[in-house]
Parts: structure tokens; sequence; C-alpha cells
């Protein structure tokens, strides 16, 4: 009988085992399993979200800095505009004095002169066109077109056309803008 007893004691110990070997693999599935890929993907998501942070902490500072030179730079563009853009008023013989002072400067004749404003009112400078007619030399109108290109006052040259000149000699249509401040 006792070994009966044993054995029935071993089998019902060994099914209590098993039993609650089966327990803890539920539990483990159930809960724990996903409670650590839960925990995992927090920690993942914590990382992201401090690193886009720093990142944001980082492009914050910038704007901080930006604003700080932005007084600096309004008053820049002030004097940027002051020195060589002129107002509207004085556009027009700002443009001539420009165009006889190269002209005189270069050795070539003007024939030609017009003016041409074109008024945009999304943009904050206004243009004037000019179209200039000039003839003589190669090397004047070299001359003429560089000194024209690099003024002190806003000068966009957008073309040069040249064509025989009315005398024999070489002549040059210049189309340019001269940004004024409205």
């Amino acid at each position: 009988m006792t070994r009966l007893r044993r054995k029935t004691l071993i089998r019902i110990l060994e099914a209590a085992a098993l039993g609650l070997a089966a327990v803890d693999l539920v539990l483990y599935l159930g809960v724990s399993h996903p409670l650590a890929i839960a925990v995992r993907d927090e920690q993942q998501t914590f990382s992201v979200t401090r690193v886009q942070v720093k990142q944001t902490q980082a492009r914050i500072a910038q704007f901080q800095k930006e604003l700080g030179a932005l007084p600096q730079t309004r008053h820049e563009l002030d004097q940027f505009l002051q020195d060589h853009v002129p107002r509207r008023q004085k556009a027009y013989s700002r443009a001539a004095g420009l165009v006889h002072k190269f002209t005189q400067d270069a050795g070539v004749e003007l024939t030609r002169v017009a003016y041409r404003p074109e008024g945009r009112p999304s943009e904050p400078l206004e243009q004037l066109g000019v179209s200039v007619t000039v003839q003589g030399p190669f090397e004047g109108l070299q001359r003429f077109t560089h000194s024209l290109e690099t003024s002190s006052d806003l000068v966009i040259v957008r073309g040069t056309i040249f064509q025989p000149g009315e005398t024999g000699g070489l002549a040059l249509r210049l189309l340019a803008d001269l940004y004024v401040n409205p």
C-alpha cells in the first residue's frame, strides 16, 4: 500500500508540477510576454520622442538666434536700400545720369534711350526698364556694359544685342532693369 500511495502521490505531484508549469506558461504567454513587448515599444517611442525633442530644441535655438539678429538684418537691409536703390521720384534722373556717365566714360555715342516702368504690386521693389542703344568701338561697348553691370545701383542687365551701327560701326542695344524703392 505504501508503494501504491507513493506512486499515487508522485503522480499527483507530477500532475500538480505539470499544471503549475502550464499555468506559468499561460501566464508568460498571456501576460508577461505582451507586457514586455508593450514596454519595449514604449521605450522605443520614448527614444524617438526624445530625439524629436532635441531636434526641436535645436531648431528653436536657431530661430532664437535668427530672431536676435533680425533687428541688425533690418538695419543692414535699410542701409542697402538707401545706398543702392533710388526712390521712385529720383529713378528716371538716376537712370539717365548713369547712362550718360557710362557712355562718356566708355567713349561711345548714345543714340537712343527709353524707359519703361514695370510696377508689380506683389514685389517689394519696382523695376524701371531701361533700353539703351549706343554705338562705338567694341571695346567701348564692352566697357559701357561692364560699367552698367558693376554700378553701385541695383541694375540687372537682361540682354544685349550687337548690330551694325548707322555710321558703319558697331551698335549695342542693351536692356536693363533698375530697381527702385516705391
